[in-house]
C-alpha cells in the first residue's frame, strides 16, 4: 500500500559529493510516491471502484497510520537521515505489512489490492540488487499464498497470483541489474570524462606557459641584440678610426677615443652580466655566497658604482654584520641609487635607512624624484620595463635582477610612496632574513615568481640552492 516506485537511486558508498543531491532528490521522490499511491488506495476504497469489499473501521485506521507513515518518512528525508541500507530494509519491511494488512481488512486473499506486491518488487529493484529483489518476490509469493489458501481461494488463483509475483520479481531484478551495470558504465565514463577535462586543462596551461616563455625569449634576444649593437657600434667606430688615421690624430684626440671605447666596452660587460643574470634568474640556478658583511661597506660600494657619495645620506639602525652575498647585494643597492640619481632632480638628497629586528634587516632608498604610479608599481619589475617613455638611458633589467637577487636570499624588494616628510618622491625598500652561521638553502626563481615566506622562528623557506655562510671577517 506504501510502497512506490522510484527513480535511479545512488549505489551503496556513492554518495559521494557528487551525487548527493541527486540522492536526496530520488528518496524525496520515492516519498512523494508513496503518498500518491496512498491517495489513490484511498480514493479507490472509499468509492468502491473495482472493489466489491466494505472498507471497516480497521482499513480506515490502516489509511491514516499509513498517512501518518508516509509522512514521518517524508520529513526524515527532507532532513537527511534517511541514507543507510538498514533503513531502506526497514522501510520495504514496514510496507510490506502495511500492504499485508490492508489486503487482509479488505477481503483477504479474494481482495484485489494484492498488486501492490508488484509495487514492493519494484521499490526493491531500484534500491538493492537482483539477489534481494528475486529473495523479496518468492517471500512475497509465499505470503500471497498463504493468505490465498487461509482463505480459501479457487486453485487457480493460488498458482497465477504467486507465480505471477515470482515472474515479475526476476524480470524486474535483471532489468534493474542491466540498469546498475549501465549506471556504473555511465558513472566511469563521466570519471574519465572529468579526468580527460583535467588533463586537457593542464596541458592548455602548459601549451600557454610555453607560449609566453617563447614570447619572452623572443624579447629578450631581440632586447639583447638592440642593447648590444650600441656599444659593439662604438667600440667598433674607434677601431676603425684608429686603424685609419691613428699616425695623423694628436695623443689627446687618441686617448679620448680610447677613453670612450673603454666606457663602451664596461657599458657592454655590464650588459652581458645583467642579461647572464637574468638567464640565471629565470633557470633557478643562481647560486649565492654567504658571508657576514658590514652593511656600511655594502651601502660604500654602491655609492661608488653609481656614482652617488656626495648625494647619500644614511640612517643606520642595524647589526654590525649582515649574512648576505655581498656582491648581489652591492649590485642590488647600486641598481636602485642608479634609479634615484636618475630619476630625482640634481642635488637632491638620497636617503639609505638600515634597520633591523630578530628576523631580519630592512634597508629603505628614498629619493625625492616624481614618484611612480600605482599601477605600474609591479610592472617596473618585469624584464625590459620601465616608469616612463623619456630618453634616460638604461635597459629596464636593473629592478627585475634587483628583485631575483633579493629573493635569492628569502627576502622581498618592493616600492611604495615615500615618507610624507615634505619632500615627497619614491622609496624602494628590500629586506633580507638574518641569518646564523651554518648552511641554509633558498629559493631562487624569476622575479615573477611568489617570493619565499619567512617563518615564524625567522628560517627562510627551503627549495633548491645550497648556501655556505662563511666565518666573519673583511670582504
Amino acid at each position: 500500500m506504501s510502497a512506490t516506485a522510484a527513480p535511479t537511486p545512488v549505489p551503496d558508498g556513492d554518495e559521494g559529493s557528487g551525487s548527493l543531491s541527486a540522492f536526496l532528490r530520488t528518496k524525496r521522490t520515492i516519498a512523494l510516491l508513496r503518498i500518491c499511491v496512498l491517495a489513490v488506495v484511498t480514493v479507490l476504497s472509499l468509492s468502491s471502484v473495482g472493489v466489491r469489499r466494505v472498507v471497516g473501521p480497521g482499513a480506515l485506521v490502516l489509511l491514516v497510520a499509513a498517512l501518518f507513515y508516509a509522512l514521518v518518512c517524508l520529513v526524515l528525508i527532507t532532513r537527511g537521515e534517511e541514507s543507510s541500507p538498514w533503513w531502506r530494509a526497514v522501510t520495504i519491511a514496514i510496507d510490506v505489512a502495511l500492504i499485508a494488512a490492508w489486503i487482509e481488512a479488505t477481503g483477504g486473499g479474494r481482495s484485489e489490492f494484492w498488486t501492490l506486491y508488484l509495487i514492493v518488487i519494484v521499490a526493491v529493484a531500484l534500491r538493492f540488487g537482483i539477489v534481494e529483489t528475486v529473495g523479496v518476490a518468492v517471500g512475497l509469493a509465499i505470503l500471497l499464498l498463504a493468505q490465498l489458501v487461509e482463505h480459501g481461494v479457487l486453485w487457480t488463483s493460488r498458482l497465477y497470483r504467486p507465480t505471477l509475483l515470482l515472474v515479475a520479481g526476476f524480470a524486474i531484478g535483471v532489468l534493474s541489474l542491466q540498469r546498475a551495470d549501465q549506471r556504473q558504465k555511465r558513472f566511469e565514463m563521466e570519471a574519465i570524462a572529468e579526468s580527460r577535462g583535467r588533463q586537457l586543462g593542464r596541458e592548455r596551461a602548459e601549451v600557454e606557459r610555453l607560449r609566453k616563455v617563447d614570447l619572452a625569449r623572443t624579447e629578450f634576444v631581440g632586447v639583447a641584440a638592440h642593447e648590444l649593437r650600441t656599444p659593439l657600434a662604438a667600440i667598433l667606430g674607434v677601431l676603425s678610426t684608429l686603424k685609419k688615421h691613428g699616425a695623423v690624430l694628436e695623443d689627446r684626440v687618441r686617448v679620448d677615443l680610447i677613453d670612450g671605447a673603454e666606457a663602451q666596452a664596461e657599458r657592454l660587460t655590464r650588459l652581458v652580466e645583467d642579461l647572464l643574470t637574468v638567464s640565471r634568474i629565470q633557470d633557478g640556478v643562481l647560486r649565492l655566497s654567504m658571508e657576514p658583511v658590514d652593511p656600511r661597506d655594502l651601502i660604500a660600494d654602491a655609492a661608488r658604482a653609481s656614482s652617488t657619495a656626495e648625494r647619500l645620506r644614511l640612517e643606520l639602525d642595524a647589526p654590525a654584520r649582515v649574512v648576505c652575498d655581498a656582491d648581489a647585494i652591492v649590485r642590488v643597492l647600486t641598481n636602485l641609487f642608479d634609479n634615484a640619481r636618475k630619476y630625482s632632480p640634481e642635488g637632491t638628497p638620497i636617503t639609505v635607512a638600515v634597520s633591523s629586528d630578530a628576523r631580519r634587516v630592512a634597508v629603505d632608498v628614498h629619493n625625492a624624484g616624481g614618484g611612480i604610479a600605482e599601477e605600474d608599481r609591479e610592472a617596473i619589475f618585469e624584464r625590459f620595463r620601465r616608469a616612463d617613455e623619456t630618453e634616460t638611458p638604461g635597459t629596464g633589467l636593473g629592478l627585475y635582477i634587483s628583485r631575483g637577487l633579493v629573493r635569492a636570499h628569502g627576502g622581498e624588494l618592493e616600492v611604495s610612496d615615500a615618507p610624507e616628510d615634505g619632500v615627497g618622491g619614491t622609496r624602494f625598500t628590500f629586506w633580507l632574513p638574518v641569518l646564523d652561521p651554518g648552511e641554509r638553502e633558498v629559493s631562487v626563481g624569476p622575479s615573477g615568481a611568489s617570493a619565499p615566506v619567512d617563518r615564524e622562528d625567522g628560517a627562510i623557506s627551503p627549495d633548491v640552492n645550497h648556501l655556505t655562510v662563511r666565518p666573519a671577517g673583511r670582504r
